[in-house]
């Protein structure tokens, strides 16, 4: 049947299309064209798509079919000229074709439809895997796949401005609903509809407003979508767990934002980058699908949340345009266990290592790497029964017990992008071997040659399982490998260097907060390592409370949180991008960068200073809020922070800045038998970035 440019279109308010996927198929103006915007056409999932069909000028109708079958009803007008959009179900697992025909010109586009429940790109589903349905109240699981029904829950804001968000009564329309006025000028009811439901066995909550009374075109999305993104690390090998309520943002759904967060955008589930990359990219397709493409995409979160923005925007670009990571790491291989060996030598000896000698040491400031020691250093322990977090403990991995069982550390959760070594286990990335720990310390005076030799001498390392040995430990070269080559590692490449990035965070760091503030330049210097320009990350820090729009440090004014004016200044940038056409690239962004968006630092009055971030001990800046180091960046290694494995130089002693004596030399080459690092080289395995959308 054909279809005439007269039918309303549902999904007609949705400006903007999402270029990155959907550029195969488009053509000129006067050929025909066939776009899935929904997904990548090789990527789509559930049997359904949305697609757009462009005709030549002059056409005054289109037919549609998928696999030979007329789909053509599902066509409506779409928000530009001459184009038609639908969403086409029934697509058949598998490859299939469609065929859009117009002004005796023919189109045709093959398309690759998986299950909703996954995977499409990241391997193999873990298992053992434990449901979480029941716990997030969404019923039993309806299959092996920890499926649950669709469900729908409205809430609103009362007029009593201190009330939280009210789940809506079973009374009906209460009469307390007060309004919002949307970042668009746009006054709606403030009434919230929460979508729940699973896909790529992921739990979802997507919340936008929407008032049940009224038609859809009346409600107040502003057109744009933000996901949020939640923190940790672990190696959990279950659903995960959320509530009803979890997207109920009021910083983004009071601006007319639609707001999306799951379980497996929370990093302390799985720490596996591909994974919430493949998922991002479903829930994404879903979203399209019932609302149209969104004008841009933001992501938001801190630490590991953090972390996956930047990890999933490197190696998967499209799926977010604008990046708002707080208290941020690069990725979620961080150099954790040396504070974990480095904290055993300073309980042994705690005479002489004294707080201000562990500092110089570390790098962090004092208490920090006892708080990475506490928190994360069991994310590398395969045998750390906890970390998988299963109720049934026979699952779980033993040596001797059960060594099939599964493996509870960081490395275990990626076995898919890392591949299995002679034992049938991830292999791991840890390596130690050469690194002179307090090298820097040593070289400046703050320890003793004896000081320096002793902790070498006794920092050991972890085995295979996570268990501290006595010998250094030694990568897995094919860990590090795929790593680089993954992209799990940011490099600072792919699709980071196109995006607008506002790295900001309260400066945590005396209170020995493991979110220190240095990570923002390690992201920085691998920006410029990778692109040769970082102009398109801004880096924001205040004290809690701080961030004020004061303009005396003597008067400090009520303002929005530091949160709040990242977002307006992110939605100035990113409206600009939209707006212009031009492929995305880093001058586009450099373009479009408002006037705000601007290195900053918030005094503890609340007065803003704009100054650029730097290593440079001198400026205002880091006298305000000081830089600190991590232990390799204190053992002598680079800003980058991504040598994770050295190469190795001979023991040289006109190296150091102090003097040994011959007892000390043959003492010092008997801890570094093979060498020492070697950090004018690249590391060992640190191969360039494969690409982005690969495939495992």
């Amino acid at each position: 049947m054909t279809v005439g440019i007269s039918r309303a279109f549902r999904l007609g308010a949705a400006l903007a299309l999402f270029a990155a996927w959907a550029g195969a198929g488009r053509t000129a103006d006067s050929a025909l064209g066939l776009v899935v915007l929904s997904s990548r056409p090789d990527m789509v999932s559930g049997g359904d798509a949305l697609v757009e069909v462009t005709a030549p000028a002059g056409a005054a109708s289109v037919t549609l079919t998928a696999a030979g079958r007329d789909v053509s009803a599902v066509l409506s007008p779409g928000p530009r000229p001459q184009t038609w959009r639908g969403l086409v179900t029934g697509l058949a697992a598998g490859k299939s074709e469609l065929v859009a025909r117009a002004a005796g010109t023919t189109a045709r586009l093959s398309v690759t439809d998986y299950p909703i429940t996954g995977p499409i790109f990241s391997g193999q589903h873990m298992t053992p895997y434990q449901c979480k349905t029941r716990e997030s109240g969404l019923g039993d699981p309806l299959d092996a796949n920890c499926s649950a029904a669709t469900r729908i829950d409205y809430f609103y804001r009362s007029t009593d401005r201190t009330a939280p968000f009210r789940p809506w009564p079973a009374s009906g329309r209460p009469a307390d609903i007060r309004t919002t006025t949307t970042i668009d000028g746009k006054t709606a009811p403030y009434i919230v509809k929460v979508e729940s439901g699973t896909i790529n066995r992921t739990i979802y909550r997507l919340a936008i407003l929407d008032d049940p009374a009224t038609p859809a075109s009346q409600d107040g999305w502003n057109g744009r979508l933000a996901v949020s993104f939640g923190g940790g690390a672990a190696a959990a090998w279950h659903q995960g767990v959320n509530k009803v309520d979890a997207a109920n943002s009021d910083l983004y759904l009071s601006r007319g934002f639609a707001h999306l967060v799951a379980t497996e955008l929370v990093n302390g589930l799985h720490g596996n980058g591909v994974l919430q990359a493949e998922t991002l990219m479903m829930l994404k397709e879903h979203f399209i699908e019932e609302y149209g493409p969104p004008k841009w995409t933001v992501g938001n979160g801190g630490s590991g949340g953090a972390i996956q923005q930047l990890v999933i925007t490197q190696t998967y670009p499209g799926l977010l345009d604008g990046l708002q990571p707080s208290a941020s790491f690069p990725d979620s291989t961080l150099q954790v266990p040396d504070c974990g060996l480095l904290q055993r030598v300073f309980a042994a000896s705690p005479q002489t290592w004294t707080r201000d000698k562990q500092q110089v040491v570390i790098g962090f400031s004092a208490g920090t790497c006892a708080s990475w020691a506490a928190t994360f250093v069991p994310m590398w322990q395969s045998n750390n029964k906890a970390g998988c977090q299963l109720s049934d403990p026979s699952l779980v991995y033993d040596r001797v017990t059960n060594p099939k069982g599964a493996r509870c550390a960081l490395q275990d959760v990626r076995v898919n992008i890392l591949g299995r070594n002679a034992r049938g286990y991830a292999p791991s990335e840890l390596d130690n071997v050469g690194l002179q720990y307090g090298l820097n310390a040593l070289n400046a005076g703050k320890i003793s040659v004896d000081e320096f030799l002793d902790l070498n001498e006794k920092v050991g390392g972890f085995d295979k399982d996570g268990n501290y040995v006595t010998a250094r430990e030694v990568a897995d070269v094919q860990a590090l490998r795929a790593l680089f080559r993954s992209g799990l590692i940011t490099s600072g490449g792919g699709g980071l260097s196109t995006v607008p990035i506002i790295n900001y965070r309260d400066y945590t760091d005396a209170a020995g907060d493991i979110h220190s503030r240095e990570r923002d330049l390690v992201i920085r210097a691998r920006l410029d390592k990778a692109n040769g320009r970082h102009d398109n990350q801004i880096i924001w820090v205040a004290s809690t409370g701080a961030a004020a729009t004061a303009t005396s440090p003597a008067v400090v004014a009520p303002r929005p949180s530091l949160g709040s004016q990242v977002l307006d200044a992110m939605t100035k940038w990113l409206d600009g991008m939209a707006a212009d056409p031009t492929p995305p690239s880093a001058e586009k962004v450099a373009r479009h960068r408002p006037p705000e968006a601007t290195d900053a630092y918030w005094d503890r009055a609340g007065q803003r200073h704009n100054e650029t971030a730097s290593t440079d001990p001198a400026t205002g800046f880091n006298q305000t809020y000081p830089l600190h180091l991590d232990p390799r960046t204190a053992a002598g290694g680079p800003w980058t922070v991504d040598v994770f494995k050295c190469q190795l130089k001979p023991v040289r002693i006109t190296d150091y800045k102090v003097s040994f004596t011959a007892e000390q030399q043959s003492r010092l080459k008997r801890v570094f038998p093979q060498g020492v690092c070697d950090f004018t080289r690249p590391g060992v395995g640190q191969v360039p970035f494969g690409g982005t959308w690969q495939r495992y």
